[in-house]
């Protein structure tokens, strides 16, 4: 009786210390998974020219209080052209989109995506990012958003402007 009360015991405790020790490494793993630095995407690090087409957008407005957000297909692709990419200088040229130039347009890669962030003096916002995935074979998904608001003279207030596109970019050579 003794034996068997030992054997369970001794089965009982490994199961506890099996059970310690993956737990240990599993919440070990999502620590590190959160904390480490991603890596460097070397597609986007030699990115030098993006062709961008953006089929599907959501925008929202106030209605009241109350945000409304509304996703549509749009009936021609809205397009953005990035090229002169320098991923190390954090530098651009981009046309299309609310955009104003290459002086205004800071690019950062950070792990496996690539940002193109605009601010405009009268606090407007372009976004465009652009994820080393591919959609289609030669074609990264993106992402591109926009938000501004500009408080108007005439007193009737406008409310802010916010929207996001969804679609890719075709890799350019130059």
């Amino acid at each position: 009786m003794k034996r068997i009360r030992t054997s369970v015991v001794l089965r009982t405790l490994a199961v506890v210390a099996l059970s310690f020790v993956v737990g240990n490494s599993v919440v070990r793993g999502q620590r590190e998974r959160r904390n480490r630095i991603p890596a460097t995407s070397k597609v986007l690090e030699s990115l030098k020219s993006l062709k961008c087409s953006f089929p599907a957008a959501a925008s929202a407005t106030w209605e009241g209080r109350e945000p409304q957000a509304q996703a549509r297909k749009l009936p021609a692709a809205a397009v953005l052209t990035v090229f002169n990419i320098d991923a190390q200088d954090g530098s651009a040229e981009i046309n299309g989109g609310g955009f104003r130039g290459a002086d205004n347009v800071t690019v950062k890669l950070a792990g496996a995506t690539l940002h193109f962030l605009d601010i405009g003096l009268d606090g407007a916002m372009s976004v465009l990012t652009v994820f080393a995935r591919e959609s289609h074979v030669g074609r990264l998904q993106a992402v591109y958003s926009r938000a501004s608001y500009v408080e108007t003279t005439r007193g009737a207030p406008e409310p802010p402007i916010m929207s996001q596109f969804y679609g890719d970019c075709e890799i350019g050579s130059r």
